[in-house]
């Protein structure tokens, strides 16, 4: 029997995930638009910094993930984030805490995972997906520069909400439910500065501010420990709110808000920039499915079908490809 040939669309922790479970039976192409892998897993290089300006961290509560993890972690990819957490509120006292279960990152940064997934598969970077058709059995691509990149069996999105129903658009039901799910959006404010860090936390939550989280990104395991690299995210109902407001306006914003929760001067930072997620957090309570029309041979995933864990999101992939695998076998 002839392998399958796969196109994904996204080379984040779906569209990896996917396509490792998937290569063994199948000719699997990955197709990411961005210079990188991992989504957003991802890492911002501002020399002599780094930040992980997408998700921070993540926890393992199924076998199975911890599983999928056990040999990343023995080979030292991943490791434990640990320390004091610090909860933040204009005019309330500081609270602190522990985390009640393992909160792991990837080491040395957080694209580290998703470059180890995809090290020998065939993932085509700078390579954005504008396009899609079906013509008899087979699935055509084409990319922003007007190039058909080959015909493919099946073809799966990982994008996010929005261009998922567009790619789809010909081919998905009207009461798909990808079509309805909206996607909060998010800013990261990185900041650097050139002396270590000494205080006693490592991150806190934010309560009743433009801003939700603070992360101080160089306590993480085997990060750069003589520089101190925070990031900063935004609350994401206000993000939304403000997500076509001009940057650097929301920039000035944060820091503001910054500096009056942590009593920090940002005019002493050696590195300030900010980045715009359009399609961070799903909007919702629901944990969903991902989507499957086996006839037609076309699937999606993302964190848009798991409330936007990364655990909740590598398990709708690594459920999608087992169900794929069934119906191709």
């Amino acid at each position: 029997m002839l392998k399958k040939r796969i196109a994904i669309i996204g080379a984040g922790i779906s569209g990896l995930t996917l396509a490792r479970s998937l290569e063994k039976d199948s000719d699997v192409v990955v197709f990411e638009k961005a210079r990188g892998v991992s989504g957003r897993m991802s890492t911002r290089f501002a020399a002599p910094f780094f930040f992980d300006h997408g998700a921070q961290f993540f926890t393992a509560r199924t076998q199975r993930f911890k599983d999928f993890l056990q040999p990343y972690i023995l080979s030292g990819t991943i490791k434990e984030w640990a320390g004091k957490i610090i909860t933040l509120e204009a005019g309330k006292k500081i609270t602190k805490s522990m985390w009640f279960e393992p909160h792991f990152v990837a080491s040395p940064n957080m694209n580290s995972l998703c470059k180890k997934i995809a090290e020998g598969m065939n993932v085509q970077l700078n390579c954005e997906i504008v396009s899609i058709c079906k013509e008899n059995a087979d699935w055509y691509l084409m990319d922003q520069a007007g190039h058909t990149l080959g015909t493919f069996d099946w073809v799966i999105s990982t994008a996010p909400p929005a261009q998922t129903t567009h790619l789809f658009e010909r081919d998905l039901p009207f009461s798909a439910p990808v079509r309805s799910i909206k996607m909060n959006a998010c800013f990261s404010l990185m900041i650097g500065f050139t002396n270590p860090w000494k205080k006693h936390w490592i991150a806190a939550n934010v309560r009743n501010s433009p801003v939700r989280w603070i992360a101080i990104n160089s306590t993480k395991p085997d990060r750069v420990s003589d520089l101190t690299a925070i990031v900063v995210h935004s609350n994401n109902a206000w993000a939304e709110s403000h997500k076509e407001d001009d940057l650097k306006s929301v920039e000035m914003t944060l820091l503001k808000e910054f500096e009056s929760l942590t009593d920090m001067e940002s005019n002493k930072a050696a590195h300030i920039s900010i980045h715009r997620w359009k399609y961070a957090m799903y909007d919702g309570s629901e944990s969903l499915e991902f989507y499957l029309d086996a006839e037609k041979q076309m699937a999606a995933t993302g964190d848009w079908a798991a409330a936007s864990r990364i655990e909740e999101a590598w398990s709708n992939a690594d459920r999608l490809a087992s169900r794929i695998l069934t119906s191709i076998y």
